[in-house]
């Protein structure tokens, strides 16, 4: 049968006490208690566990080997409970508990990281969770887990959310420096059909099966996860497709990729916002996270 341990926290903490001051009376002293409290806890303690603490022969309250490896024990746990302590007054200071964030992955992620250093810097108790989706799984994501705000590519919802917006973001139509079409000047859109797109697949449930078709109406296409395997393929010559400016500008710049020369369009802009529950305020510890990070934005 399961049982509770045969001490209490506070038996520890005057096992520490003792230790630390040299005696029963300094204990006494720096706990406010009369000596003969500070006794009866030891006493207590050794009769719960069944082995002597202290030596008692001396004039100092030495420790006995039991008693020393106990007071290792005792005081990390010790430290652990005035942890747990720290977080429990916090939390009635109302902080939430946790803090869900839905990030489209097509973002750029240092700010969301500079956000949340500050925030853990500042010692919140408040758990933090990113996911990141991609175009409709982001909302669906969203709505689902009940998340308290996220950072989605556009707002269309009758009035129930509201969003705050965010610096544009660019996105560019690349291949490698080597691919065939980075050779070609005013390219088709015909021409691009009989190349492979790369694309990031729409991370929603709903296009597992039926993925959604390619944004230039290519029949050859290879879907990722994820625009930083997207990038490694682009660099490997692989294919073409869109990549966000803040990914591709290294690789711009050092002549690895190159942005293809279609006069029908080889830039796209959106207008990104963050977006939160308008029956819904955000709590102190959302509200706190979302400073932070339109901070770091406007400083990007």
């Amino acid at each position: 049968m399961p049982h509770g341990p045969r001490f209490t926290l506070d038996q520890l903490l005057v096992l520490d006490v003792i230790a630390r001051t040299g005696s029963f009376a300094g204990a006494a002293r720096e706990l406010h208690r009369v000596p003969s409290a500070v006794s009866y806890t030891v006493q207590a303690l050794e009769e719960a566990i069944g082995v002597p603490l202290f030596d008692r022969s001396g004039h100092r309250a030495a420790l006995t080997p039991a008693g020393a490896h106990l007071l290792v024990e005792a005081r990390d746990l010790l430290t652990r409970a005035r942890h747990l302590d720290d977080i429990a007054t916090t939390l009635g200071e109302g902080w939430e508990p946790e803090l869900q964030v839905v990030v489209d992955g097509v973002f750029p992620m240092a700010p969301l990281l500079h956000a949340l250093r500050i925030f853990g810097e500042r010692g919140i108790p408040t758990l933090i969770r990113i996911d990141v989706e991609y175009q409709d799984g982001v909302l669906e994501r969203f709505s689902t887990d009940h998340a308290q705000f996220m950072i989605a590519l556009g707002l269309e919802d009758g009035g129930r959310l509201k969003g705050t917006p965010l610096p544009p973001l660019e996105m560019v139509l690349v291949a490698a420096a080597s691919h065939p079409l980075a050779k070609i000047s005013r390219l088709t859109r015909d021409a691009l059909s009989a190349y492979v797109d790369l694309v990031v697949k729409d991370s929603s449930p709903a296009f597992a099966r039926k993925p959604r078709e390619s944004f230039l109406g290519t029949h050859h296409v290879v879907r990722f996860s994820d625009f930083h395997s997207k990038r490694v393929a682009l660099r490997s010559g692989v294919g073409f497709g869109w990549l966000p400016l803040h990914l591709a500008a290294d690789d711009l710049a050092a002549g690895t990729l190159v942005i293809l020369d279609l006069p029908d369009g080889n830039r796209w802009t959106y207008s990104p916002q963050l977006i939160t529950r308008r029956e819904e305020p955000p709590g102190r510890a959302a509200a706190l996270f979302i400073e932070l990070l339109l901070a770091a934005h406007q400083t990007s």
